[in-house]
Order: structure tokens, then C-alpha cells, then sequence
């Protein structure tokens, strides 16, 4: 936590956005996802092995997803997860507050209205913006950080 202390003696807090590693892991699960879509079922154990998640985490992370409509299980031995809806329906932001809850990073102060309270909710509001982001959407700019680091790995002769 940031704390600003001002010459009046005023505090004002504010909190810096970090990205849980709950966040972090589920987004990593929905891109393997995102890149099976349509293509049938992906079980845990291989979404955990490629993506380096703990397994029994996976599954809890998984499990959210699904009560929250992103996912979709199917159980039994041939089972596995699918998205429930198309990835260019879900952001980044959505995933987000499944894991965490609202995205908030200015507090609701409703007696305090000064200039750098409002430039902190605008802030949240640029965030939340950012973080609007379909998957279809990030998973491109995934495949294209991709190509790039291909092609800066190769040696033309």
C-alpha cells in the first residue's frame, strides 16, 4: 500500500492493482481454452502441465469458472473443460472479478471529493477500460508477442 502524505496532514491511501496469482493462473488455464475452442474437451491435468499450474489448484480455479458460466466441465473419463461461451465474450475484466470480486481501486469515499480523488477513480475507470479485453482478443496479442519472439530468434544465413 502507497501512502501520500500531504502538508495539511491529510493522508489519502491508495492501494496498487497486483495481479493475484489466482488471476494470473485462470487466465493462463482459459488461454489454453481459448486456443482449444471448438476443437473439443481438455482435461485439467494437461491445461496444469502445459501452463505450470498446480493441479489441485487448477481444479478449484476451474471450478469457479464454471459455476461463473465461462466454463464449461464435462465429467467422466473422457471428460474435460471447454469454454461455455465464445471467447470474444469474455474479458479479461469478467475473469478478473470472478476470482477477486469488483475491480476497485479508489475507495467509495462519498464525504471526500477533492481533484486527486477524482483522478484516482478516473484511473480505476482507464483500468477497467484495459481490462475490457475479450479473450479472443488477448489471445491474439498473445500469438503475436509469439511471432515476434520467433523471428528475433532466428538466424538468417
Amino acid at each position: 500500500m502507497i501512502i501520500l502524505k500531504l502538508v495539511n496532514k491529510v493522508t489519502l491511501e491508495f492501494e496498487m492493482l497486483v495481479l493475484s496469482s489466482k488471476v494470473k493462473y485462470a487466465i493462463a488455464a482459459l488461454m489454453e481454452l481459448v486456443d482449444c475452442y471448438e476443437k473439443g474437451l481438455l482435461q485439467s491435468k494437461v491445461i496444469a502441465e502445459r501452463r505450470s499450474i498446480p493441479p489441485n489448484y487448477l481444479e478449484q480455479l476451474l471450478n469457479q469458472l464454471t459455476r461463473a458460466g465461462i466454463v464449461r466441465a464435462v465429467r467422466g473419463s473422457k471428460g474435460g473443460y471447454e469454454l461455455a461461451v465464445p471467447p470474444e465474450d469474455v474479458t479479461f475484466l469478467q475473469v478478473y472479478e470472478v476470482m477477486e470480486g469488483c475491480l476497485e481501486t479508489a475507495r467509495n469515499d462519498t464525504l471526500r471529493s477533492d481533484a486527486v480523488h477524482d483522478l484516482h477513480r478516473e484511473a480505476e475507470q482507464e483500468v477497467k477500460r484495459v481490462f475490457s479485453v475479450s479473450l479472443r482478443a488477448l489471445m491474439a496479442r498473445q500469438h503475436a508477442r509469439d511471432e515476434l519472439m520467433q523471428e528475433r530468434l532466428m538466424f538468417h544465413i
